[in-house]
C-alpha cells in the first residue's frame, strides 16, 4: 500500500496478471453462455437441423471452456499468486527472505521486523480491502437489486415461458451476479472485523513479548488470509488505484494516532 504510486514496485503483481486475464475471459463467456442458453431453444425451431447440432457442439464447448478456465484460475492460477504474496508479505513482516520478489513501498509503517509488523501489515492490509470491497459493494448491490427485481416481474407475469423464467433464475442466483455478491458483502465483513480487532490492539498499546498479543496477531493473519482464499476472486484492482492516495493519507492518520511508529 504505497503513499507514492510511482515509486511503488511490486514484482509479485505479476502472478495476478494470468488471473485477471483469466476473469475477464470468464466473464465474458458467462455472458455469451447465458444469451446462448435463452435463444437457442427458439433458434433451433427456425433452422436447418444439420446447422442447428453445430450451434450447440459450439454452445457445449464454450461452457466447457468456461468451466475448465474458471477451475483452473480458482484452484491454480489464485492460488499460486496468493501464495507468492503471502510470503512477501512474511518476509516483510519478519525480514526473512522466503521469496526473491521484491516489493517497495507496498506497506507503510516503520516496525521492525516482528510479530508487530505482521499486525501492522496486517492491519494495512485489512483496512485497504475493506475500503475498497465497500466501493465495490456499491455497484454490485445496484446490479444485484435490478436483476432481483426482474427475476420478480418475470415470476410474476402469467405470460413468462417456463423456459424463460427458468433462464432468469439461472442468471440472478449464477456466481456471476447473486453469489459473487453474497460473497463480496461476507468478504467486506471479515476485512472490517479483521481491521476492528488489530485497532483494538494497538489502540491498546500492543506489546510483542506479549503472547497473547502474538496469538492475536496470527488469529487476524489467518483469518484475513483465509477469507481471500475462501472468496476465490479478486478485488478490483482498478479501484484500488482509483482510491490509493485518499486511503493512504486515512492510513497515516491512523497509524500516528495509534502511535504506530
Amino acid at each position: 500500500m504505497s503513499k507514492n504510486p510511482q515509486n511503488r514496485v511490486d514484482e509479485v503483481n505479476r502472478y495476478y496478471e494470468p488471473v485477471n486475464k483469466a476473469g475477464k475471459v470468464t466473464g465474458y463467456l458467462f455472458w455469451i453462455i447465458a444469451g446462448s442458453s435463452l435463444f437457442i431453444p427458439y433458434v433451433k425451431q427456425n433452422i436447418n437441423p444439420e446447422v442447428a447440432s453445430k450451434i450447440q457442439l459450439v454452445f457445449i464447448c464454450l461452457v466447457l471452456i468456461h468451466f475448465c478456465l474458471a477451475q483452473f484460475s480458482r484452484f491454480y492460477l489464485l492460488p499460486r499468486a496468493e501464495r507468492k504474496r503471502r510470503q512477501q508479505f512474511l518476509s516483510n513482516s519478519f525480514g526473512v527472505p522466503l521469496s526473491h520478489d521484491r516489493t517497495v513501498h507496498y506497506y507503510n509503517n516503520g516496525y521492525a521486523p516482528n510479530i508487530l509488523r505482521l499486525g501492522a501489515n496486517t492491519m494495512e492490509n485489512s483496512f485497504f480491502s475493506k475500503e475498497v470491497a465497500a466501493r465495490m459493494l456499491i455497484l454490485k448491490r445496484m446490479i444485484t437489486v435490478i436483476y432481483i427485481i426482474i427475476w420478480v416481474f418475470f415470476f410474476g407475469s402469467p405470460e413468462c415461458k417456463p423456459e424463460t423464467l427458468m433462464w432468469i433464475t439461472q442468471l440472478v442466483f449464477s456466481t456471476e451476479i447473486c453469489i459473487q455478491w453474497l460473497t463480496l458483502e461476507l468478504l467486506r465483513c471479515i476485512y472490517k472485523n479483521t481491521y476492528d480487532e488489530l485497532h483494538s490492539l494497538f489502540l491498546n498499546e500492543a506489546n510483542s513479548k506479549n503472547p497473547k498479543t502474538a496469538a492475536s496477531i496470527l488469529d487476524s493473519f489467518t483469518a484475513y488470509e483465509a477469507a481471500k482464499h475462501s472468496a476465490g476472486f479478486l478485488l478490483s484492482s482498478k479501484i484500488f488505484f482509483k482510491m490509493n492516495e485518499e486511503l493512504t493519507q486515512r492510513w497515516n492518520q491512523i497509524r500516528n494516532d495509534l502511535n504506530m511508529k
